[in-house]
């Protein structure tokens, strides 16, 4: 194992700048249309993910399973929608009561903000923002920034 000099090694090399806009742009459209689907995908009960029916009939001959597919597509999408759970709660109560209202109860930017108290520009241009970006730390899952160009 290699020890590491820290005395040596700056911050930035650690923890690279984030690109704090795209970060933000990727953390909603995960939030927005990835996290639905997995929420759908986990609807499912496992027992309806069979392995291959045996009718009677022949098939062709092939590798892939479907019912072992969908199997490991219900199982990732447990972890993904653990995970965001996981992550919000990492959030301040702020970010996490922003996030919930928006992605799991499907309030529109105005009902949230509305419902937080807050006017329409300090929670555009502040607690949202603020929220996305903490998602980002807290979700281990997948590494959800955007980074500054070298």
């Amino acid at each position: 194992m290699t020890d590491i000099d820290f005395k040596n090694v700056s911050m930035s090399d650690i923890f690279p700048e984030v690109n704090e806009q795209k970060t933000r742009q990727k953390v909603a459209s995960f939030l927005s249309r990835t996290l639905p689907r997995m929420i759908r995908i986990t609807s499912k009960s496992l027992t309806e993910l069979r392995s291959q029916r045996l009718d009677g009939m022949p098939k062709g001959s092939g590798s892939n399973n479907d019912g072992d597919r969908l199997i490991v597509q219900h199982l990732y999408a447990e972890q993904v929608v653990e995970q965001v759970k996981q992550a919000i709660s990492q959030c301040d109560q702020e970010s996490q009561d922003i996030l919930d209202m928006l992605y799991f109860k499907g309030y529109s930017d105005t009902q949230c903000y509305m419902a937080l108290g807050r006017s329409g520009s300090s929670y555009s241009h502040l607690y949202k923002p603020q929220a996305l970006l903490e998602f980002a730390d807290c979700y281990f899952l997948d590494d959800l920034h955007i980074y500054q160009a070298e």
